[in-house]
């Protein structure tokens, strides 16, 4: 049988099917554009931020883990502060107020505006006494005459320094007038309507005598016995001040401390014996008339021990110890082997405290009037201040004590120190002052 031959036509395949198979084999371009975009951000993170070589990355690391170490090692190693740390650095953020770099040591009185002030500060800062500056207001202007000294500035540098002080601080200069011996200065508050007129002029014969301005040293007794408003309110006085400390007392660790991180001038209120005691008592471990040398020596090697950075002593009472010379020996011996200063309170008018420490060439003071004494009233503030002026008549320095035994004695001394500032007086530290002789106390 024969086999069939069958004809098999090829299959054409559709164009349709093709075309589309085709289509589908080719790339898409949207799948490139983003592909490349991305390879572009990634340069751009690599270029922006570049991975820190191994051998960087390995000190970084071990960079870290020292800082690490060091900061635990630090805290660990940073002893815990006590409670009386605490409140001392409190008091000590109190008594402290930040303070501009400018610090005259004028202080405006009263009906002076902060302007005044700058006048006052500026005229120090070229050496002008205090004394010598004159001010007087006319309605809404203060006129001020300032004498300058022709060797050693002339008047436009005079006029050239005032002028930039006070535009720094919120005057607005008007105008000006010239002479051969004379410039006037004319400013206006930028704030209000208040003018300001500065005369300045050539006056030698106010600094012939500038050698003997008038000077004071103010000391506070029996510190120790307060804390707290009291205690932040004293240590906010002037910082020449000189503070006396008992060395037994509540508040006497804290006050040293204090004392010590302000800077600020203090000796130690030592107790002695008084006419009438035991009835009058001293305090604690007072020195008596009684005591050998090997007794002072002991008492007062502990009373600097505890203060090691005071600049010296001062009498508490002790109008009979006071004056024995043999017992003053016996205290000054022991100053002179410290190198530290006394200052003789004179309770009596009869003290050889003074005298006996000149003779054995310590560094030695007097006390010249108690300001608070008899009481803080204010007559008896006139007629303290009257003494003190009295006193710089014939000497250039007076030394004053009072004490620190209420808020309302804070604000007494804080009107004498300003009242004193305004009658020319500067004040001056314990730690400033040479042996000088200082007149009787009235």
């Amino acid at each position: 049988m024969a086999k069939r031959k069958y004809n098999r036509k090829p299959v054409k395949k559709s164009k349709k099917t093709v075309r589309k198979r085709a289509k589908n084999k080719s790339p898409r371009l949207g799948y490139y554009l983003l592909a490349g975009l991305f390879v572009i951000f990634l340069m751009w993170i690599l270029i922006r931020n570049p991975m820190p070589a191994p051998q960087d990355l390995e000190e970084q690391i071990a960079l870290e883990k020292q800082q690490i170490k060091e900061r635990a090692k630090s805290v660990a190693t940073t002893p815990k502060k006590s409670k009386k740390e605490e409140q001392d650095e409190e008091i000590e953020l109190t008594i402290h107020p930040k303070r501009d770099k400018q610090e005259g040591p004028s202080l405006a009185v009263d009906g002076e505006s902060e302007i005044d002030l700058v006048i006052r500060n500026t005229a120090n800062e070229i050496g002008v006494p205090a004394s010598a500056v004159r001010r007087r207001k006319i309605d809404n202007r203060a006129n001020f005459s300032i004498p300058i000294d022709r060797s050693q500035m002339d008047l436009t540098y005079a006029n050239m320094i005032f002028k930039g002080k006070m535009e720094v601080n919120s005057a607005k200069f008007v105008k000006g007038q010239d002479s051969r011996t004379k410039q006037s200065l004319l400013f206006r508050d930028k704030n209000s309507t208040e003018q300001y007129e500065i005369e300045l002029y050539y006056d030698n014969n106010v600094y012939q005598k500038k050698g003997s301005d008038k000077t004071i040293t103010i000391v506070i007794d029996d510190f120790g016995d307060i804390g707290g408003k009291l205690l932040e309110g004293f240590f906010a006085l002037d910082p020449e001040v000189c503070f006396a400390i008992f060395p037994e007392a509540p508040h006497t660790d804290q006050t040293v401390r204090l004392a010590d991180r302000q800077g600020r001038d203090y000796i130690i209120h030592v107790p002695m014996e008084p006419i009438g005691y035991p009835k009058v008592n001293p305090g604690k471990n007072a020195i008596l008339a009684q005591h050998n040398e090997a007794q002072v020596r002991k008492t007062l090697s502990s009373f600097l021990a505890k203060m090691p950075n005071c600049l010296g002593i001062n009498n508490h009472m002790g109008s009979l110890a006071t004056s024995d010379p043999h017992l003053m020996q016996s205290v000054v011996n022991v100053l002179k082997d410290h190198d530290k200063l006394f200052l003789d309170s004179r309770t009596t008018n009869v003290s050889v405290a003074y005298q006996t420490a000149q003779k054995s060439s310590i560094k030695a003071f007097r006390n010249d009037l108690f300001l608070d004494s008899p009481n803080i009233s204010q007559s008896t503030m006139n007629s303290k201040l009257n003494q003190i002026n009295k006193l710089a008549e014939s000497n250039r320095h007076v030394i004053a004590i009072t004490h620190c035994h209420s808020p309302e004695k804070l604000e007494y001394l804080k009107e004498v120190i300003k009242r004193l500032k305004s009658a020319g007086f500067t004040l001056i530290p314990l730690s400033e002052l040479d042996q000088r002789n200082i007149p009787e106390i009235i």
